[in-house]
């Protein structure tokens, strides 16, 4: 008990230390930048020129109130980083900083004609031929963002907070994932969808719920971050982790999930060419298209998930199909029709971890926050640094 109540010490002590600086997040992550334009909503802005190891050598412009203009256009350019203001070509350098003066100062993005709002502070600095751009933010904030940009869309309390315990749970498992390109994490999926700042129509709710579970994280029996992966939606069953990918872990194991049956994204359809999709199967499988294959596939008919499909004495793993035909999920019937194959399935997503849709109905029917993520990981405590000396065991 003592070594768990230790460890159990040292990770909250590490993340407190964490949640009171900065993360850096890599913007446009998933494309090339060339060049972006970036405004200034606040004042309080300085711009810094820094060196090659990102050691700030000079300021170069300082924002303040009465400026005319805070829209400043960035380039790739031999050198560096080409720095515009209007008319004023103002130089070219290693790389840039514009620092806000305060936590919440706010800035604009249009980068691939695509507009995006975060607050903190922005550096730029070339990669290969582009242009990396890192928000660097701070913990909070940056959850808001990414309770927003994955699941802004329905205003239930209860189901942001478990997301965003998620949120704060992936960003401190994950600290050193990009550590050696010089930041934390992406703005995408491989990471977590980080698109803006939470400030569309239901800001409040996620900020307060996001302050609510401030210092909230989910650990596994070895008192370490769990990886706490989620989807749309499971279709009835989650999946365990070894069944999409090729570990077995503790706290990801398949549960029935009632809460997300005929909800959201729970049913969806796809016509497919019926040879071509016979053909996947016979070159897979190393056999004919014949029909006792075409036999087999129309006698897929399940009523619950399952992760292989068994033929001839070989399996062939489902999620290969679904990456295949690009499917909402791999649990489907099949029936024909024509040439054609209709492909009707449930859920939506790899089928691990939380069902969004299921937690937002676990919410609306009075669920708390707590209940949904322990509903979905198996083995798991959510754990609070404020009530760390209750939960800690220092006797031999």
């Amino acid at each position: 008990m003592r070594n768990r109540s230790l460890v159990f010490f040292f990770l909250l002590f590490s993340f407190y230390a964490f949640a009171e600086v900065d993360l850096k997040v890599r913007l446009y992550s998933d494309q090339e930048v060339q060049r972006l334009m970036l405004t200034t909503d606040s004042v309080d802005y300085l711009i810094l020129a820094l060196n090659e190891d990102l050691e700030t050598i000079d300021t170069i412009h300082d924002i303040y109130v009465a400026d005319p203009a805070r829209t400043f256009v960035m380039s790739r350019k031999a050198g560096g980083v080409n720095l515009k203001w209007g008319d004023q070509d103002i130089g070219t350098y290693s790389a840039l900083r514009f620092l806000g003066l305060d936590t919440l100062q706010q800035f604009r993005i249009l980068a691939n004609r695509k507009e995006r709002s975060y607050y903190g502070n922005i550096l730029i600095r070339p990669a290969d031929k582009a242009l990396y751009v890192i928000n660097e933010v701070n913990l909070e904030l940056y959850v808001a963002g990414v309770v927003e940009s994955e699941a802004g869309h329905v205003p239930e309390f209860e189901f942001f907070k478990a997301q965003a315990v998620l949120a704060r749970t992936f960003a401190l498992r994950n600290l050193e994932k990009h550590s050696k390109d010089g930041y934390n994490l992406k703005d995408d999926v491989s990471s977590q969808v980080y698109h803006s700042r939470a400030h569309y129509t239901h800001k409040e709710l996620i900020e307060r719920a996001v302050e609510e579970t401030r210092d909230s994280i989910v650990v596994g029996i070895d008192c370490r971050p769990i990886l706490g992966v989620f989807h749309a939606n499971s279709g009835g069953f989650t999946v365990a982790s070894e069944d999409v990918w090729f570990q077995a872990i503790d706290h990801l194991r398949s549960v029935e999930d009632s809460f997300s049956l005929n909800v959201g994204s729970y049913n969806w359809e796809k016509r497919i060419e019926a040879d071509r999709f016979y053909n996947y199967f016979a070159r897979m499988f190393g056999v004919k298209n014949d029909l006792q294959l075409q036999k087999a596939l129309l006698n897929l008919n399940r009523d619950q998930r399952e992760a292989y499909f068994m033929f001839a004495g070989k399996s062939l793993k489902l999620t290969k199909v679904r990456s295949a035909f690009r499917l909402k999920s791999t649990y489907f019937t099949i029936e024909p029709e024509g040439k054609d194959l209709i492909l009707k399935g449930h859920g939506f997503g790899h089928g691990v971890g939380m069902s969004q849709d299921g937690a937002i109905e676990m919410s609306k029917k009075g669920y708390s926050y707590k209940s949904i993520l322990r509903h979905y990981y198996r083995n798991v405590e959510i754990e609070s640094i404020q009530s760390s000396e209750e939960s800690l065991d220092f006797e031999a």
